[in-house]
């Protein structure tokens, strides 16, 4: 089993390659256990967040959060809509890359 890891800085880009199957399976495992750990870190600062904005009275409320994802998919039609729109009128153009 070889295994590659691949990356780009700075128009760089580096691959790792592990020299044996042992060194690609422990690389690989500290890698996911790192991307698990950040994964939660993420969701602890969301939480702090969170309790932050709780305090505010805009923010939704327990019982309120149907009405939040429905304002949500409003708020994204509006937007896509705004943006055919614009696209067809001219005012923006989409280049792709």
């Amino acid at each position: 089993m070889e295994s590659t890891f691949t990356t780009s800085t700075h128009e760089n880009t580096w691959e790792i390659v592990p020299s044996n199957t042992i060194v690609g399976i422990i690389l690989s495992a500290l890698f996911f256990y790192f991307m698990i750990r950040h994964m939660l870190l993420g969701l602890m600062v969301m939480d702090i967040f969170l309790g932050w904005l709780r305090k505010f009275r805009w923010f939704p409320k327990e019982g309120k959060r149907r009405k939040a994802v429905v304002h949500w998919i409003i708020a994204a039609g509006l937007l896509s809509a705004f943006l055919a729109v614009a696209r067809i009128a001219g005012w923006l153009e989409f280049v792709a890359q």
